[in-house]
């Protein structure tokens, strides 16, 4: 299956400087490709995968969609850390620090943000262990 994902902006510019901050946490460069009207990010171009932020093609305002979110893998709980940092940093609203949750596997690190455009992002690491991750 060839996948890619597009949110909508209402700010390009904007949008662009925190995807590029936050998808650098997770070493996914910006693709080629991409013109004044839309950006994207990812390792696998060829391959069809990507995500992608554009204003809309209907020239209506862009919106968010309840109970819609976008998870990516990070490496280990620091990224994740470092994601959801660099995410609030660069404009995205915090929707839950990084750590786990009572209702997941007690080794599923996971935190979540808004985008500026109000778009709700995860960034998750399976195989957390407590013992072995002291923190920042």
């Amino acid at each position: 299956m060839r996948l890619y994902t597009t949110y909508g902006t209402n700010n390009l510019p904007r949008a662009i400087r925190f995807y590029d901050a936050i998808f650098s946490v997770l070493n996914q460069p910006r693709l080629p490709g991409w013109n004044e009207g839309r950006a994207g990010w990812g390792t696998e171009p060829d391959a069809g995968t990507g995500f992608w932020i554009c204003t809309p093609f209907d020239g209506k305002a862009a919106s968010v969609g309840n109970g819609t979110m976008m998870a990516f893998p990070a490496r280990s709980a620091k990224q994740v850390r470092r994601f959801h940092a660099v995410g609030l940093e660069n404009g995205g609203a915090d929707e839950g620090a990084p750590g786990t949750r009572d209702y997941y596997a007690p080794d599923f690190y996971v935190a979540y943000l808004r985008d500026p455009d109000g778009n709700k992002l995860s960034c998750f690491y399976y195989h957390y262990d407590p013992a072995k991750d002291p923190g920042d």
